[in-house]
């Protein structure tokens, strides 16, 4: 009979897995395992064979068939692998916690007897204990683990075979002044902790990071830690959070970094959370802030935001952060798109710019009044030129995507609007006759200048045709490449780019 069940964990040349099947295969003999591995890369099928499924796994390609009588690496239990990490004993001889016999010859002076003594009470004076990819399987008794390690504070058992959080529980009751507790990486079948004292009680921070779990196993997994202020979940292969959800109102901390975000929209339920304080959101793919659906919310403590690492193309974007963040003091943007249209020392001046004077920080560099006074002068001046290149009565189509403008002008003194007569001689140079050909309505010329951003195009098109901006498709129609149509999808790029000559036909439809 097979000593393997469904849900099982196994190491196997120190690579983990877990058993999703246990059977025959079409086409082969003897039984077989059917496993999920914790390395994607070492997989080759999502478990089907010879076009029959066997079994479900969790994420594509991440499984293989498996001999039975392949031996898994042996596992252990918390306390063997603490001692095998922590000690070089490979032996002690006797059970911690019961008394030692020592016979009427025998002293404490015993070969060896002090040091094991030295060695047992280095473990009970472990504060930080790191066990992350040990191959535990299982705990042991609370009362065994309080004599041993009682003045454990943080515990990393990341990347273990543990099948439930039972398990985990068990180890934790036995740890009264745990603080931090890292469980990333594993693969729970249960997430259930048992009867018995609650064991997460003092529990202020707790790693899940690369645990899969959904939200709602989040949520579940949350219940038992009350006093929880930092929650790390990231490369859970999160996309959105559910408007339902109800998490811990102690949370102050949330990083959800190397996640599947394509909108800071995706995030707005956390903004329920009344002392959230710091949020990190960096590697992700978040390139617009709100999207048609989405309802205005405000996050009413939140000082840290982190949105480095993401696809955020344009600086206007970063105008839609101040109502959404009143209390922002610390931003980081840095390595995303909307940099590199700009040398960098520029790009930064821009992007301090545009963030309101509250925020201290940008990109963990502290901004100083003269730094935030000299951008702020160089931004009104920019401003002032893109005015300048467009006819009066057309500022609103350019201050549309500087929130700020008033505020500084406020501040600084407004910009001299500069329409040279030099300028105004060369200004049909740098305007396009555009044509506007939207489906279903008639067609509108209007002259717009090639410096124009595409971002603010868009914008334009969807006021002109009552279409929401980020819903605008536009594509120009192109007679110097064979008369097709080009996709007007870069919003980083001026609308000049595409158009040299002095007028064009744009195509304009509203994307589902």
């Amino acid at each position: 009979m097979s000593t393997f069940h469904v849900g099982q964990r196994l190491s196997y040349s120190g690579s983990l897995c877990t058993v999703r099947y246990i059977g025959p295969v079409a086409g082969t003999e003897g039984e077989w395992l059917g496993v999920e591995w914790d390395n994607v890369s070492r997989g080759k099928h999502s478990g089907q064979h010879g076009g029959k499924r066997y079994f479900e796994a969790r994420l594509s390609n991440s499984s293989t068939f498996i001999r039975t009588t392949r031996v898994p690496d042996p596992p252990t239990t918390f306390l063997e692998a603490l001692r095998n990490k922590y000690t070089t004993e490979k032996d002690i001889s006797f059970e911690i916690g019961k008394p030692i016999s020592l016979s009427a010859t025998k002293v404490f002076e015993e070969v060896g007897f002090d040091k094991i003594l030295e060695k047992l009470g280095r473990l009970r004076e472990l504060e930080v204990v790191l066990l992350d990819g040990m191959k535990i399987m299982r705990g042991d008794g609370a009362a065994e683990v309080l004599d041993t390690c009682p003045k454990i504070e943080e515990l990393d058992v990341s990347r273990n075979l543990w099948e439930g959080l039972e398990e985990i529980a068990g180890v934790c009751r036995g740890l009264k002044m745990l603080k931090g507790l890292r469980i990333s990486g594993n693969r729970f079948s249960s997430l259930e902790i048992g009867d018995g004292d609650p064991p997460f009680e003092g529990v202020v921070s707790l790693e899940i990071n690369n645990t899969l779990f959904d939200w709602a196993e989040t949520v579940h997994t949350l219940q038992f830690f009350p006093k929880i202020h930092t929650l790390l979940s990231a490369r859970n292969n999160t996309t959105e959070i559910p408007k339902s959800i109800t998490l811990p109102h102690t949370l102050t901390t949330i990083n959800l970094e190397q996640n599947a975000f394509t909108s800071l929209s995706s995030i707005f339920p956390l903004s329920n959370l009344p002392q959230l304080k710091k949020l990190i959101l960096a590697h992700n793919t978040i390139s617009t802030i709100h999207t048609p659906e989405s309802s205005p919310v405000v996050f009413p403590s939140l000082e840290h935001l982190d949105l480095s690492f993401n696809s955020l193309g344009t600086y206007p974007l970063l105008d839609l952060l101040p109502p959404l963040f009143p209390c922002l003091t610390s931003l980081r943007i840095s390595h995303n798109p909307l940099f590199n249209s700009t040398p960098l020392e520029e790009a930064h001046m821009l992007a301090v710019a545009r963030t309101p004077a509250r925020v201290t920080a940008l990109n963990y560099s502290k901004i100083t009044e003269a730094e935030r006074a000299n951008a702020e002068l160089y931004y009104l001046s920019r401003v002032a030129r893109e005015i300048a290149k467009v006819e009066e009565g057309m500022e609103d189509m350019i201050l549309r995507d500087h929130k700020r403008w008033e505020e500084l002008c406020e501040l600084h003194g407004k910009p001299t609007i500069d329409r040279s007569t030099e300028e105004k001689k060369t200004l049909a140079t740098k305007l396009i006759d555009l044509e506007f050909l939207p489906e279903g309505k008639d067609p509108l010329v209007k002259k717009i200048p090639k410096s124009l951003p595409i971002s603010t195009l868009k914008g334009l098109v969807g006021r002109m045709f009552g279409i929401a901006p980020l819903k605008v498709q536009m594509e120009y129609f192109s007679p110097e490449e064979g008369c097709r149509y080009t996709p007007l999808n870069d919003d980083i790029k001026e609308i000049g780019f595409y158009i040299d000559s002095g007028e064009g036909k744009i195509k304009v439809a509203e994307t589902a």
